[in-house]
């Protein structure tokens, strides 16, 4: 189909309408729409224009993604989530920033990127919400972490979880925030890869370290980054002696010193199983959100191959199963 398909643009601005009459009887805080859907820019205009007064932003995996005057715009890393694990990220990225709190409720409108348009409406009163939003312990994230710094650790992290390194899964832990507090229950497995260099070179912001970063996921241990921004070390033995009796049951080690340093310390910890792929972002010794990796499920096949790439139209999805 082309961009100005009219079935195509008949969903997407019936999803947008309904989101917006929803907005109109919700106590909502705000829309999420997944911007990348769209091919053009006329849909999403007459959208913002229409959003008005409400509260809108846009989330994209695009960093150029420029910023429409009074819509905030969050950049989600530049890796293929499932529909909700977009607006996961998304959620956990904006109150990371202060643009949400565990009293909002949203509309949240996703797709697959650059299909044209949207597909699947959900509704989420993070008060309430299931496992994911026990939000409240990320509120005040920003006063111990720059947000810019949580979002570059959080794509890293979910990079490493979808990609691994070389074709094998990796399994890390990045302890940002408090850096003070958490050394004093830290110590090296290996030689701090960081000593001596100064402190612009070890910017996590830097787009030049991130490769740096995914090759010293390989060690042992954790990684400890300071919420301004530097990387302290690496190869981090946590040594808390303590246990967070609201962890489920069967975490492994890595998991369970991330519930511990932040249960005794200010610092948010991210971590990737190297079994499932699964980030997962602990505060105040509180699991507050997984994000699970997406599974293809059953053999290769056309079908597939077109979920996970995302096809640009109905007329497209393959009509015959095939194996190869």
């Amino acid at each position: 189909m082309s961009e100005k398909d009219p079935l195509t643009l008949t969903i997407t601005e019936r999803f947008l309408e309904y989101a917006c009459d929803l907005a109109s009887i919700l106590p909502s805080s705000a829309i999420l729409v997944y911007a990348d859907v769209f091919p053009g820019g006329e849909e999403r205009e007459r959208f913002i224009e229409r959003a008005k007064p409400r509260k809108l932003c846009l989330v994209t995996r695009k960093k150029d993604f420029a910023s429409p005057e009074g819509v905030e715009v969050i950049q989600v890393p530049e890796i293929k989530l499932t529909r909700l694990g977009q607006i996961k990220v998304a959620v956990l990225i904006g109150v990371a920033r202060g643009l949400f709190s565990h009293e909002d409720v949203l509309v949240c409108l996703s797709g697959v990127a650059e299909s044209g348009y949207l597909d699947a409406l959900f509704i989420f009163d993070l008060d309430k919400e299931f496992e994911t939003f026990a939000l409240v312990q990320l509120e005040d994230l920003k006063e111990i972490v720059r947000p810019e710094v949580f979002q570059v650790v959080l794509s890293i992290a979910i990079t490493l979880a979808t990609q691994g390194r070389e074709g094998k899964p990796i399994g890390t832990c990045f302890i940002v925030g408090d850096t003070d507090e958490v050394l004093q229950y830290c110590e090296q497995m290996v030689i701090n890869p960081f000593r001596g260099y100064p402190e612009n070179e070890r910017n996590i912001l830097d787009p030049r370290l991130e490769e740096t970063v995914k090759e010293f996921a390989l060690l042992d241990g954790a990684f400890i980054i300071r919420g301004d921004v530097v990387i302290e070390t690496a190869g981090a033995y946590i040594r808390t002696g303590v246990v967070s009796a609201d962890i489920p049951s069967g975490l492994g080690a890595r998991h369970r010193s991330a519930a511990a340093i932040t249960a005794l310390t200010k610092a948010v910890a991210i971590t990737v199983s190297q079994s499932t792929g699964t980030v997962t972002v602990f505060r105040d010794g509180k699991i507050v959100m997984e994000i699970e990796k997406p599974h293809p499920l059953g053999p290769e096949t056309r079908w597939r191959r077109a979920f996970y790439q995302g096809p640009h139209a109905p007329s497209e999805w393959p009509h015959e199963r095939e194996n190869f």
